[in-house]
């Protein structure tokens, strides 16, 4: 193996990732990194002609390791060019954004601000809600993948730049999203309606809210018995 590609992106989507990859050019050696330890490991062993691509990882690579690679890295953002950094999906919701897509960048020292090499976008589902959104996120980034497999893994070339296409608006921070999941104490029904979809379900990102000095955590999991409260008719 005298050329490879690192993958730095989470376990799930990685088979699916290397079947794309492979179909095109089965000589390019393949691996794959979860952390930014397994990262720095898989360069130490890599040959010389070697190119990183991260794949919708919440892993920041550092400038210094970035500078010694002999090329371009790329990133795979799951999200358009005018939602940049974490939770694209979130934030595209919560503003009402007409569509959504994936955006592959070269990597800047800059969150989400290097040159743009393709984007793919597609209508906001109705209604728009992050698990939904976020599948089809996936599902377009895998697609991305597979149609640009051969320059991909034509490591020693650079892919070209879309010149017409740059990023806007704010590099989104975790703070940003950990805001939408906090309520407000006076919320209307049409902003929890905007948040509850933007934000979902799950332990991680609960909708929360504080009141006397304690927060209280969204818990949106049925109560069977509430359930079955409610299914009773009146007499």
């Amino acid at each position: 193996m005298n050329r490879c590609l690192i993958l730095l992106t989470d376990p799930e989507p990685v088979p699916d990732l290397i079947r794309r990859l492979r179909s095109d050019d089965r000589g390019l050696g393949l691996k794959v990194a979860h952390s930014l330890g397994h990262l720095e490991k898989a360069l130490a062993e890599a040959p010389p002609r070697v190119r990183l691509m991260a794949f919708c990882s919440g892993v920041v690579v550092p400038p210094a390791l970035l500078k010694a690679l002999p090329g371009p890295a790329y990133n795979l953002h799951p999200g358009p060019p005018e939602v940049r950094g974490l939770y694209p999906s979130v934030h595209a919701i919560y503003q009402g954004l007409p569509t959504f897509g994936t955006t592959l960048h070269e990597m800047a020292e800059g969150v989400d601000s290097g040159p743009i090499v393709a984007v793919d976008r597609f209508p906001m589902p109705a209604p728009a809600e992050r698990w939904r959104l976020d599948r089809l996120s996936l599902a377009s980034a895998l697609a991305m993948v597979g149609r640009l497999a051969p320059q991909l893994a034509d490591i020693d070339t650079p892919l070209p730049h879309l010149p017409d296409v740059q990023w806007s608006g704010p590099a989104h921070r975790r703070a940003d999203f950990e805001a939408l999941c906090q309520l407000p104490s006076r919320i209307d029904a049409a902003e929890f309606d905007r948040r509850y979809r933007a934000v979902g379900e799950g332990p991680e990102h609960a909708l929360s809210i504080r009141i006397f000095g304690q927060r209280f955590v969204l818990d949106n999991q049925r109560d069977p018995a509430a359930a079955s409260r409610a299914g009773r008719s009146r007499r």
